[in-house]
């Protein structure tokens, strides 16, 4: 799943989501593309599909993650990628889809992050359209409150 999302005010359109991850991975190309900011050390050994296992560069931490003004944090691991013409610019996991109450609904073909006041739907196939925003229950109802309260108040 690819979406366009904004990483601390850094513009990309191949973000990947791969909820099999259990690390938010960021190229070193991206990396340097954002100014190179400080990493961290990097506690972890990450393993690729085919079972290497290799260090991270380091920690991004504390990173804003915005996709259709639905704003988290997020912690990227940054890895040198030996071919340089990596297919994805950054890579969302596990953690991030929980943190955004991600929910992947197969029946339908789409997938669901719900934040406080909206929701960001996503096709699993970009053929059956865009994504788009949908309001949330509550938004719905604070909307009608709103409306009767504004039309009452006319009326007085």
């Amino acid at each position: 799943m690819r979406l366009i999302a904004k990483i601390d005010d850094y513009e990309m359109d191949q973000v990947i989501l791969d909820f099999g991850s259990n690390a938010n991975v960021l190229p070193k190309k991206t990396w340097g593309r954002m100014g190179k900011p400080t990493l961290q050390w990097s506690p972890i050994q990450l393993r690729l599909a085919n079972q290497q296992k290799f260090l991270p560069m380091g920690r991004l931490q504390g990173v804003t993650v915005d996709i259709d003004g639905m704003r988290t944090q997020a912690d990227f691991e940054v890895i040198e990628i030996i071919d340089e013409h990596s297919l994805y610019r950054a890579l969302l996991g596990i953690d991030w889809g929980t943190n955004m109450n991600g929910v992947i609904n197969l029946k339908q073909r789409k997938m669901i992050f719900k934040k406080k006041l909206h929701r960001v739907v996503v096709p699993l196939d970009p053929i059956e359209g865009s994504r788009y925003i949908e309001p949330t229950r509550s938004q719905e109802r604070g909307d009608i409150l709103d409306s009767i309260y504004q039309h009452a108040a006319t009326e007085e």
